[in-house]
């Protein structure tokens, strides 16, 4: 299932929602065991699929269970074998005990052990040149999502039962980041860190750190795709990203990973947030986020006003609140002086993870008559600055009687 049918599937039977189950639904969310896009053929019309290669270089970097990390690796060809990509998926948090419990049945109990992936789950990953072009060919890592946390906890918990849960995101990240550069990214030419959802975020927490692991002659940039989540003021008592950013640091012990230069002056649960950290961050990055993304809706409205968003029957005042959260996304939203630092694009229509679907070849706004992957590969290759932002100020076609 995609970002999108996930939660219109829930809204649609009318379930009343809770936090749990708002982390659960975004556990299906941006991860590599839940795509239901049909894949395209690789170049040449054969689907490149790959098995899992399993972390060995730190015993302890594994998954709430204690299952292997994991991550899926695409070699390059021809003139990519010196350029590499890496993707975190995403699948949304748990901050204490029962969450992480219930969280890992919605897995599937014992956390089964990963399936082969083909190339073209996510956009980026594609090998076909025709849907793909200028990345088809680079080594390309997709890294599986198991540790809950944005890839930043280390610690360990065993319950009264004798359980043990690992929250271990942090050495994964680390693990699975030395066995790349054993393998030659090191030596990367160009080199991406992208991210979508939790793995967006995650992405932006490592940017200088990733770039730190590479040489100065590599162009190294990053990409947070639906993961630029904030904390809102209009709406403080709904929303639930500080209470799980604060489990994440009490129980994940994720403050370590976090950048110092946010925890130095801001409490660590706040630094999870990206417009907390944007300011310091050096590597060129780029934000790509709906103004009525699904996930930040969820987490911030009443489950009343985060319906009508989905099923496109919004009521006067449930489309004011909605308006209300755009507006608050853009007033944290990066003001970068430098625009070659920053790639900024903020679209409309309701949506998450634009990476996992057919959405990322739409146009993007801001009359270029560009596709978004062409709008990003034109940012990435420095031919072009990116500071969009759509202005429809509706999540679907609406009535001008809403504004």
């Amino acid at each position: 299932m995609n970002c999108l049918y996930n939660l219109y599937y829930y809204y649609y039977y009318r379930v009343e929602m809770s936090l749990l189950l708002a982390i659960l639904l975004l556990t299906q969310s941006c991860s590599s065991f839940s795509s239901s896009a049909a894949p395209a053929p690789a170049t040449g019309g054969n689907e490149v699929e790959v098995n899992p290669t399993f972390v060995t270089i730190d015993d302890g970097a594994v998954c709430l269970t204690g299952a292997p990390a994991a991550y899926y690796f695409f070699k390059g060809f021809g003139n990519g074998t010196r350029n590499w990509l890496i993707y975190l998926n995403g699948g949304g948090w748990c901050k204490n005990i029962t969450d992480c419990e219930q969280y890992i049945d919605y897995k599937g109990g014992a956390w089964p052990l990963p399936t082969p992936v083909a190339d073209s789950t996510i956009t980026l990953t594609n090998t076909n040149e025709d849907e793909n072009p200028e990345f088809y060919n680079w080594n390309k890592v997709s890294v599986r999502y198991c540790d809950a946390s944005s890839f930043t906890g280390n610690s360990q918990i065993t319950i009264r039962n004798g359980t043990t849960y690992y929250f271990r995101g942090a050495r994964i990240f680390k693990a699975i980041t030395q066995e790349l550069l054993a393998k030659g990214m090191g030596n990367a030419e160009n080199a991406l860190l992208v991210g979508s959802s939790a793995g967006g975020v995650a992405a932006t927490i490592y940017c200088d750190t990733f770039r730190s692991f590479l040489g100065s002659t590599s162009r190294v940039k990053c990409f947070s795709d639906s993961g630029y989540f904030f904390p809102s003021k209009r709406h403080s008592r709904e929303s639930k990203f500080v209470p799980i950013f604060e489990g994440l640091v009490d129980m994940h012990g994720s403050t370590p990973a976090l950048p110092k230069s946010c925890t130095s002056r801001l409490p660590a649960a706040l630094c999870f947030f990206p417009q907390n950290l944007q300011g310091d961050i050096r590597t060129p990055i780029f934000f790509l986020m709906s103004a009525f993304d699904t996930v930040q809706i969820n987490y911030t409205l009443s489950n009343e006003d985060a319906v009508c968003a989905t099923k496109g029957n919004c009521t006067s005042s449930q489309m004011k609140a909605l308006q209300e959260l755009r507006l608050e996304l853009l007033d944290v939203w990066p003001n970068e002086r430098n625009k070659s630092l920053k790639g900024l694009l903020v679209y409309s229509p309701n949506s998450h993870c634009l990476l996992w679907g057919s959405g990322w070849n739409n146009l993007a706004p801001g009359g270029t008559k560009q596709t978004y992957a062409e709008v990003f590969r034109d940012w990435y290759f420095d031919r072009r600055v990116v500071d969009v932002i759509d202005t429809y100020p509706c999540p679907y076609n609406c009535t001008t009687s809403y504004y």
